[in-house]
């Protein structure tokens, strides 16, 4: 495994980009989505397509065989029956539960300019460390997207536990943990460049501030671009998932050609897509999430999203500067 280390002072020959992986920008404040945060979000509408494309059309067939059948139900069938919900609620619903109470606990990774530090949430314990002796790496990471094995290339930061939310103090085995606060690179550059431009990135806000950086419009799904922790809502779902997609200028044809084979594929799933958004949405904004920490409110003062600049950006720009962008957003 090839692997790079990274600290305050490493620097690449690549330009600054963090496209997909921006949460919220300010003056002081950066927040970044991380690795887990995002799988997360997508096993929680992974739960509910699951429930809604299998679960749903079972439990009408057994409905209907119990209903327009003339042969008795024994208690066999019953148990059957029971299970069966059982399962596929667990499986649905519940694993959708679960994926949005982990990430109800967790932050995107913030990285605090005004007092340098790196800060991250995680199952209610917090980790940072100074931005002066901060360690991570670039390295290699296999993950799964289906039945598909794929090969990232991811960065990792070290970071330390410090405190409990709750305030209790921390126990000698939380003291032992090592947290890491990982994120992904570039979607369009998977390899090390994608994520040495991101590093670039980081590195410019925190050391000279974010009045050279670019802000990149929402491209790709938009799992928790909105605010934070939540999905997207289920009117931008019926558009997002619209099955004849729009292609962007200077757009590969390689892209545009398997665009143009997956709309069957897509029509065919619209209304399961849609609904599973739109139920994964529900889930994650019943009781109103909380902000964890305080850096999170300040974060969110004047701060700038990908979707604000996408709706105020050109369809042939993806970027646009921070000083234009904030102008225009706060006269």
């Amino acid at each position: 495994m090839i692997t790079t280390k990274l600290s305050r002072n490493t620097r690449f020959d690549q330009p600054k980009r963090i496209e997909h992986k921006l949460q919220t920008i300010n003056d002081s404040y950066l927040q970044v989505r991380s690795f887990a945060g995002d799988a997360h979000a997508t096993y929680g509408f992974a739960g509910w397509w699951f429930y809604l494309t299998l679960g749903t059309p079972f439990f009408i067939a057994i409905a209907n065989t119990f209903v327009f059948t003339d042969t008795g139900i024994d208690s066999d069938m019953v148990t059957i029956f029971i299970f069966t919900i059982l399962f596929f609620t667990l499986m649905g619903p519940g694993f959708s539960y679960w994926n949005s109470w982990m990430l109800k606990r967790e932050s995107p990774i913030i990285f605090d300019r005004k007092n340098q530090v790196v800060r991250k949430v995680v199952s209610g314990l917090v980790f940072e460390s100074s931005w002066n002796n901060i360690k991570g790496r670039i390295k290699n990471m296999t993950t799964l997207s289906g039945a598909v094995v794929m090969n990232d290339a991811i960065i990792e930061l070290d970071l330390k536990p410090v405190r409990n939310l709750n305030g209790k103090p921390l126990t000698s085995q939380q003291k032992k943990l090592k947290g890491k606060a990982m994120m992904e690179g570039l979607l369009s550059d998977t390899t090390y460049d994608g994520c040495e431009k991101v590093w670039e990135y980081l590195c410019e806000f925190m050391e000279n501030g974010p009045e050279g950086l670019d802000v990149p419009k929402r491209l790709y799904y938009p799992l928790s671009s909105k605010t934070t922790r939540t999905s997207i809502s289920f009117r931008e779902a019926v558009s997002y998932h619209w099955p004849f997609p729009p292609y962007r200028q200077n757009e590969p044809m390689t892209l545009q050609v398997i665009k143009t084979i997956l709309v069957p594929v897509r029509l065919a799933f619209y209304i399961p897509n849609v609904l599973a958004d739109g139920c994964w949405h529900w889930m994650m904004n019943w009781g109103k999430p909380k902000m964890l920490l305080p850096e999170q409110k300040k974060a969110a003062q004047q701060a700038i999203t990908p979707d604000m600049v996408f709706n105020i950006l050109g369809k042939d720009k993806e970027f646009m500067p921070y000083l234009e962008a904030k102008a225009r957003l706060f006269p």
